[in-house]
C-alpha cells in the first residue's frame, strides 16, 4: 500500500508541475477534480497502514486503489496531452490589472448574489416545476465563480487583507450545504474548488505545501467527528424539519464534541471506510466480475433517453439511483434512503473494465485543462460571455463521487443556464478601458 500512495503522490506532483506549470495559467478545475477523487480513495489506503482494518479489507482496498492509482495516472498523461497540446498561452500579466479603474470585485459580489439566490431561493421551489432543478442548481455554481473573481481581483492587486476576508467566507459552504441539506460534502467540493484556484493564480505557492499536511489532518479528524454527529444532523434536517437554530445547535457538537482522527480507533476508522474508502466498492465489484457474477454494462449506466427534460416527456421513466447499480455490482445492498455514490472508478470499471477505467480517465483529463485555460484567457480577456460558458460547466464536473449520468446531466442544465443568464445579460465582467483581446 506505501507504493500505491508513493505513486499518487508523484502524480499529484506531476500535475501539479507538469499541468498547472506557471501561476494564472489555469489547472484550477483539473486540480480541484483530482484532489476531490483523491478524497474518496486515499484516506482509505492511508486506514490500511494501521491495525484497525482486517486482512479482507485490506486485500479488497489494495485491490481497488490499484485500479484508482491506474485511473489517475491516466488521468494525468491525459492533462498534460491537453497541456502540451494547448499552443495558445495564458500571458504571464493575467491578473494584474492593466488599467486602475478595472476591478472584478463588484461584478464578483453581484455572481455571489445570484449563486445564493439560486441555491438557497429558487432551489427549494424548484421541484414543482419539471426539469427547473438542473437548471436552478447548475445556476448556484455561481456562488463559487463570484469566490474566484473576489480572490482573482484581491490577488491581481495585492490587496492581503480582502484576500484573507474572501477566505474566512470558506467555512460558510460547507456549514450552509450541512444545514439545509445534510450533507456536507457538496460544500467540502466548493471549497476545495475555490482553494484550487487560489493556488493556480498566486505566486507564492510555499504556504500551500506547508499547510497541506495540517489541512490534511484537521480535515479527517472533522470528519470522523461529522460522522458521529451525522445522525442527529440529517434527523433535524429531514424528519423533523427543524428551525435554523436547532439545526445549528446539532452541527456545533462537531465542535463541542471534536475528536483528533486516530487509525487505532475502530469508530474512526468505520467512518473513514463507510464513506472515504470507494476502494472497498471497486474491489468487490473487480472481485465479483472476476467470479463470473456480474457481466460488464457497456454503457448501459448512461441512458441517453435520460437527458431528455421531463418537461418534454413528462412520463420518462425514473432512472435507478447509485445505489441500485453498486448494489446490483458489488453484491453490497443498502439500506433504503442510504445515499450512495457510485464514484468515477467504479462507474467505468462496471463499464468496459480496465479499458475503460484507463480511457475514460483520460477523456476527463484532456478536457478539463483544455476548460481552465480557456476560463484564464477569458479572464485575461475580460470575455464575460467566454468566462461563464466554460466556468458553470466545468464546475458541474466535479463529481468524482457521482454518477455520470449525474455529471452529464448538470453539464448540459450548466450550458443552458449560462446562456439564459447571458441572454438576460445578468452576467458582465468587463470595466474600465478596453483590454487587449486574447483569442480563446
Amino acid at each position: 500500500m506505501i507504493g500505491l500512495l508513493s505513486i499518487w503522490a508523484a502524480l499529484l506532483a506531476a500535475l501539479v508541475f507538469l499541468v498547472i506549470g506557471r501561476p494564472r495559467e489555469g489547472g484550477a478545475l483539473t486540480l480541484a477534480y483530482f484532489i476531490g477523487l483523491s478524497l474518496i480513495h486515499v484516506p482509505g489506503a492511508v486506514v490500511c497502514l494501521g491495525a484497525g482494518v482486517s486482512a479482507v479489507d485490506r486485500d479488497i482496498t489494495q485491490l481497488g486503489f490499484e485500479t484508482t492509482v491506474l485511473g489517475m495516472g491516466a488521468f494525468v498523461v491525459g492533462a498534460v496531452f491537453s497541456r502540451r497540446s494547448e499552443w495558445r498561452r495564458v500571458p504571464r500579466d493575467v491578473g494584474r490589472s492593466s488599467h486602475p479603474g478595472e476591478t472584478f470585485e463588484r461584478p464578483g459580489w453581484h455572481t455571489i448574489a445570484i449563486g445564493v439566490g439560486a441555491y438557497f431561493v429558487l432551489l427549494p421551489i424548484s421541484t414543482a416545476v419539471p426539469s427547473l432543478t438542473s437548471i436552478v442548481s447548475a445556476t448556484a455554481t455561481l456562488l463559487i465563480l463570484g469566490l474566484w473573481l473576489l480572490l482573482y481581483d484581491a490577488v491581481a492587486k495585492a490587496d492581503q487583507r480582502r484576500l484573507l476576508l474572501t477566505l474566512c467566507l470558506l467555512p460558510l459552504l460547507p456549514l450552509a450545504t450541512l444545514v439545509t441539506g445534510g450533507f456536507l460534502g457538496y460544500g467540502v467540493y466548493w471549497v476545495l474548488s475555490v482553494v484550487a484556484f487560489l493556488f493556480i493564480i498566486v505566486r507564492d505557492r510555499s504556504w500551500f505545501y506547508l499547510a497541506a499536511p495540517a489541512a490534511v489532518y484537521l480535515g479527517l479528524s472533522l470528519f470522523v467527528s461529522y460522522m458521529q454527529q451525522r445522525a442527529d444532523i440529517r434527523e433535524a434536517v429531514w424528519l423533523e424539519q427543524s428551525s435554523l437554530g436547532d439545526r445549528l445547535e446539532r452541527v456545533a457538537k462537531i465542535f463541542t464534541q471534536f475528536e483528533l482522527v486516530d487509525l487505532e480507533s475502530p469508530a474512526h476508522v468505520d467512518a473513514i471506510n463507510g464513506r472515504l474508502n470507494q476502494n472497498l466498492l471497486v474491489g468487490l465489484g473487480i472481485i465479483r466480475h472476476d467470479a463470473g457474477a456480474v457481466n460488464f454494462a457497456f454503457g448501459a449506466t448512461v441512458p441517453l433517453w435520460a437527458l431528455i427534460p421531463r418537461v418534454i416527456w413528462p412520463d420518462k421513466p425514473e432512472v435507478g439511483g447509485s445505489g441500485d447499480v453498486v448494489g446490483d455490482f458489488t453484491g453490497v445492498h443498502f439500506a433504503h434512503g442510504t445515499s450512495v455514490g457510485i464514484g468515477q472508478v467504479l462507474e467505468f470499471y462496471i463499464n468496459f473494465g480496465i479499458p475503460g477505467v484507463i480511457l475514460g480517465f483520460a477523456l476527463l483529463g484532456f478536457a478539463l485543462p483544455r476548460l481552465d485555460f480557456g476560463i484564464m484567457r477569458a479572464l485575461a480577456a475580460r470575455d464575460g460571455r467566454g468566462l461563464l460558458l466554460r466556468a458553470m460547466p466545468g464546475l458541474t464536473l466535479l463529481q468524482p463521487g457521482g454518477s455520470l449520468l449525474e455529471m452529464l446531466v448538470a453539464f448540459v442544465a450548466a450550458l443552458v443556464a449560462a446562456r439564459m443568464i447571458l441572454s438576460f445579460n445578468l452576467f458582465r465582467i468587463s470595466a474600465g478601458a478596453r483590454v487587449r483581446q486574447i483569442t480563446a
